[in-house]
């Protein structure tokens, strides 16, 4: 059975992002679909000493444009920005020495395309918990479609048998029959929904749903168990 799962590419995602990566052969990140404004596709939370904060990268566009057209603004300073928030928020941290590397090269980095950005750290951070599923783009598949329709095209053009989706799109997927148009197709769907786990943090009570970072630069090694649930092999 060939499993497929389809999600945006956003910026410093959270655990959940991942657990539902877990199910996958084949990641479709869903690139070709409307850049929204307001949205995690280009900002996350991270803990401070005081309170949790914004990181967020500039982008500068016209009007409506998919995730793939966004630009990022480098007029303004975010990589060093975002850079000195994590040493400030995380360097005193377990396991900060191990991963800040890796953040290291990604801020001193030019990047152009939001979507790049956000692809690049996704894929190092699925590393790090053992998941190395297919990725693809959606807008390298050339299928069109929308809402539901455009999920199961992707589904059909890669071959899939099973999809799996967050909790929070079934409303929309009810509202377009998704019952029937998969299952005419022969492909299962399934909803799963995340329980966060807690974990140990630095500065007082834990804040949950924050960038996966969070975890990773406090926990380390145990990410599997802690994420997926899993031990790491």
């Amino acid at each position: 059975m060939k499993t497929v799962v389809i999600s945006q590419p956003t910026y410093l995602p959270w655990l959940g992002y991942f657990y539902i990566m877990n199910e996958a052969d084949t990641y479709v990140f869903l690139d070709d679909v409307q850049f929204e404004r307001r949205s995690w596709q280009f900002r996350n939370r991270i803990k401070s000493p005081t309170k949790w904060i914004w990181l967020t990268v500039p982008t500068h566009h016209k009007g409506l444009c998919q995730i793939k057209d966004v630009e990022i603004d480098n007029t303004k300073p975010w990589t060093r920005k975002h850079w000195n928030a994590l040493k400030a928020c995380y360097g005193k941290a377990p396991f900060f020495e191990l991963y800040s590397p890796f953040f290291q090269s990604v801020y001193e980095t030019e990047w152009i395309m939001l979507a790049d950005l956000n692809i690049h750290i996704i894929t190092y951070l699925a590393s790090q918990i053992g998941l190395r599923p297919a990725f693809v783009r959606s807008s390298q598949l050339d299928v069109g479609g929308k809402r539901t329709e455009l999920l199961l095209n992707i589904c059909k053009i890669l071959n899939a048998d099973r999809y799996v989706s967050s909790i929070g799109a079934k409303e929309y997927m009810i509202e377009d029959d998704f019952e029937n148009l998969f299952k005419n197709e022969g492909i299962t769907v399934e909803f799963l929904e995340y329980k966060h786990p807690i974990y140990s943090q630095l500065f007082g009570d834990f804040i949950p749903n924050l960038s996966f970072v969070d975890c990773l630069f406090n926990c380390g090694p145990d990410l599997p168990k802690i994420v997926l649930g899993k031990e790491n092999k």
